[in-house]
């Protein structure tokens, strides 16, 4: 177990909720807007384009789980410039200043929506980034600032591709997209300790109804999915549609 700190941001979200268990044993910071509940954390609260916060919340720190942000596709670009862009180019500078080693960051299947919109299914990792919404186009800004930064400078970076990320699917359209619990804990904490410099990853749970080709986060961070959406396929809500993007 790696004893260097890590950083989470947006800790007090519901992806940082499922995701803090575990990152059990390893010394950990919180930060969001509002204070984190985690009896074993050191607790940071304020903005990503505070320099100042980012300053506290980075010191000492070795890695950082970025989760912070918006995270609704229906959101207007009005409302996502801040977190999504600002916050997270912020973010990536003050890391590098810090000298941290890597940045694990939250991108969305949304980055690629466009191609499950399209029927072209499952989707390959390999090909160029297709976002379905603003939202998405967010996503592909922060990968390619990512790895802007990692080609430039020495921290690293690893993106990954999250899909619905609930304890369990409820609606139809999200059983093709589905990251249940324990398979976002796994992925993230390969992506911590995976031999890359930068990587974008596909991030969603297995099963026979997945539209997201899961090869390159098999190969490259040794991902392996235990759960699978179909599991709950009988009894969620038949909300229209199998497409768990963005509609056709």
């Amino acid at each position: 177990m790696s004893a260097e700190r890590v950083l989470v941001t947006g800790a007090a979200g519901s992806v940082g909720g499922q995701l803090l268990p575990g990152l059990a044993g390893r010394p950990l910071r919180l930060f969001d807007r509002e204070a984190a509940d985690h009896p074993d954390a050191e607790v940071v609260t304020g903005e990503l384009t505070d320099p100042a916060a980012l300053e506290r919340a980075l010191d000492g720190v070795g890695a950082v789980v970025h989760l912070a942000g918006n995270p609704d596709p229906s959101a207007p670009w009005e409302e996502l410039r801040g977190p999504n862009v600002e916050g997270f180019a912020a973010l990536l500078a003050a890391a590098e200043r810090a000298g941290v080693r890597r940045v694990v960051f939250a991108s969305s299947v949304h980055a690629m929506g466009a191609y499950e919109a399209d029927g072209r299914v499952p989707v390959d990792a390999a090909w160029a980034p297709r976002a379905c919404c603003p939202y998405g186009a967010t996503k592909v800004f922060d990968e390619a600032v990512a790895q802007v930064a990692s080609r430039r400078g020495p921290v690293s970076t690893v993106g990954l591709r999250l899909g619905a990320t609930v304890p369990e699917p409820t609606k139809r359209s999200q059983l093709a997209s589905w990251l249940g619990p324990a398979d976002l804990r796994q992925l993230v904490v390969r992506a911590l300790d995976a031999d890359v410099h930068h990587g974008v990853f596909p991030a969603v749970s297995g099963g026979t109804r997945r539209h997201w080709d899961l090869t390159a986060a098999r190969t490259g961070l040794g991902y392996e999915p235990a759960l699978d959406s179909e599991e709950f396929a009988s009894g969620v809500q038949d909300d229209g549609t199998d497409t768990g993007v963005c509609p056709r």
